[in-house]
């Protein structure tokens, strides 16, 4: 487990990096029910990837893609409803990939809908990949997450008919954080909202010990206008956070330039934009709070929620407002 949630936590920093692919209206939005809608998105049977390494397209059913992709996002040992969660926001994302490359094709993915670049896209296990990262649980991961995937492979989030964007991180601070906040996007159902397990997670906080000449030297590289002079304890100031803690804005060397927490965190390979510092004995101590960019559903918080009785519609609702469900006939 411990393995597998730090593989976890790798793959969740890359999600700063995955392109906004559906930027939608606001208008009102449908109301989450059993009803079945009349979809007017694209069916997907099968989904292509393309392997960077070897550069051949590898095309697989549906069902295989979703198994591979929740395999490779989320611990097995997670609760089923999260589990399910977690292969409806799959299904979304590889919906809105086919409708991005359909509108917009992109050149490097020679007619495929992702590629094997975690840095790029949402990451995907083959079964040999599965074999490998879980061992000899390969075989229980496999059949509990393909149980998950059958309960939902035909549905997928949608906000007025269009698939949402798939956002998810492994661990929120305390609160998950707006799209606005994270990405200067107003998106309707990306707001903040308090994911109240997650503080107590044993994984919930971190601590980077940087020296004030590697801060100095980073943000020379990053921002060559600045200047440093003085204590170094004067060469940061936070002067904005979100209601949450998030990081809006800290103000860099003596001419104090500000940047969002959001670009420090990159700069410093720090896990979350949440985060404090001190500074002691020439280093500056980060303690950092969640894990990823901290916008859409926070996995650790929705596995606490299942395991509170709370069904997979109930916990997107609550980290996606006012979505609804769509069913594709696959």
């Amino acid at each position: 487990m411990k393995k597998y949630f730090q593989a976890v936590i790798i793959f969740i920093l890359f999600m700063t990096l995955i392109p906004m692919i559906a930027i939608l209206s606001g208008e009102k939005p449908q109301k989450i029910g059993s009803t079945v809608l009349k979809s007017t998105l694209p069916e997907i049977k099968t989904v292509k990837i393309l392997d960077t390494q070897g550069g051949n397209i590898i095309e697989l059913p549906i069902r295989e893609y979703l198994i591979g992709a929740v395999a490779a996002q989320m611990p097995y040992e997670y609760e089923e409803e999260a589990l399910k969660c977690q292969a409806v926001l799959a299904h979304t994302y590889i919906i809105s990939r086919r409708i991005a490359e359909q509108e917009s094709p992109t050149k490097e993915l020679l007619g495929a809908d992702i590629s094997l670049d975690k840095k790029l896209y949402q990451p995907y296990f083959s079964d040999k990949d599965i074999e490998s990262f879980y061992g000899e649980k390969a075989a229980e991961a496999k059949k509990k997450i393909a149980k998950c995937v059958d309960d939902v492979k035909d549905i997928i989030a949608v906000y007025n008919s269009k698939p949402i964007v798939s956002a998810f991180h492994g661990i929120s601070s305390g609160f998950t954080e707006s799209a606005e906040n994270a990405w200067g996007i107003d998106i309707p159902y990306l707001k903040s909202v308090e994911s109240e397990f997650d503080p107590s997670s044993k994984d919930y906080a971190k601590k980077y010990i940087i020296t004030d000449d590697e801060l100095k030297q980073k943000l020379l590289d990053a921002y060559p206008e600045l200047e440093f002079k003085g204590d170094p304890e004067t060469w940061l100031d936070i002067s904005e956070t979100s209601r949450g803690g998030t990081v809006l804005g800290i103000g860099l060397g003596d001419k104090k330039k500000v940047i969002s927490g959001y670009d420090f965190m990159a700069i410093f390979d720090l896990r979350s934009p949440h985060f404090k510092f001190t500074y002691e004995n020439g280093s500056f101590i980060f303690t950092v709070c969640g894990c990823g960019h901290l916008v859409g559903l926070s996995q650790y918080g929705a596995n606490e929620l299942a395991k509170n009785g709370k069904s997979c519609e109930q916990i997107m609702a609550f980290y996606f407002k006012g979505i609804g469900f769509e069913k594709i006939n696959n």
